[in-house]
């Protein structure tokens, strides 16, 4: 995937996740933010196995998921209240994958029930997202695209969460390739997690005050 296409998958993610959560905190009952909000983990989570597969340093990866995972905690704690953010799954979850690439099969299944012990956001659906996109990075597309729907299936018949399955309409966006020069700064994605959040905050809390 090119830097172009990196940072386009990017920006989509960002303000798929912007819409997602302006719904959750204002527009609780209106359904369409939080189904457009479903875009954006799945791109994230590209974005992350494309850096663990191309990054020339894995532990200075970590070190920047680890010291962001920590500050987002605080605006996320407001958030969600009693689960760590997204962030640090991404933290666990490339660090699964370093370990994983030593023939270590049994890391994900760990880690999965890890996540979801210690209510980490997407635990074990996460990291079965992770390790698709993984495992299938090099191949046809098209089986990553069949593997991710067929586990959005599964767990909605599982959960009965429906809006989960919209995860799905993540996929076209990964059969692209733009060729247009998109600058965007490495650190932004980083940034943006916990400094949106405190934004969206402070504005809900100037409205109830108000």
């Amino acid at each position: 995937m090119s830097k172009n296409t990196s940072n386009f998958l990017k920006i989509i993610a960002m303000v798929t996740m912007l819409i997602d959560h302006i719904g959750a905190i204002f527009f609780p009952n209106i359904m369409i933010f939080r189904i457009i909000g479903r875009i954006a983990f799945p791109l994230f989570s590209y974005l992350l196995v494309t850096g663990f597969i191309h990054t020339r340093n894995i532990n200075n990866y970590l070190v920047r998921l680890g010291i962001f995972a920590i500050i987002s905690q605080i605006p996320y704690h407001f958030f969600v209240p009693g689960r760590y953010n997204v962030i640090l799954f991404f933290f666990i979850a490339l660090l699964s994958l370093k370990y994983y690439k030593k023939n270590r099969i049994y890391i994900p299944l760990i880690v999965g029930i890890l996540t979801e012990y210690l209510k980490i956001s997407y635990g074990m659906y996460g990291i079965i997202t992770i390790y698709i996109i993984y495992i299938f990075y090099n191949q046809d597309i098209k089986k990553t695209m069949l593997s991710f729907t067929l586990l959005n299936i599964m767990f909605t018949l599982a959960t009965h969460n429906i809006i989960q399955f919209y995860s799905i309409l993540s996929l076209p966006f990964l059969k692209l390739n733009i060729g247009k020069e998109i600058h965007l700064n490495k650190y932004i994605a980083y940034i943006f997690y916990p400094v949106h959040i405190s934004i969206l905050l402070l504005i809900d809390r100037f409205l109830s005050i108000g």
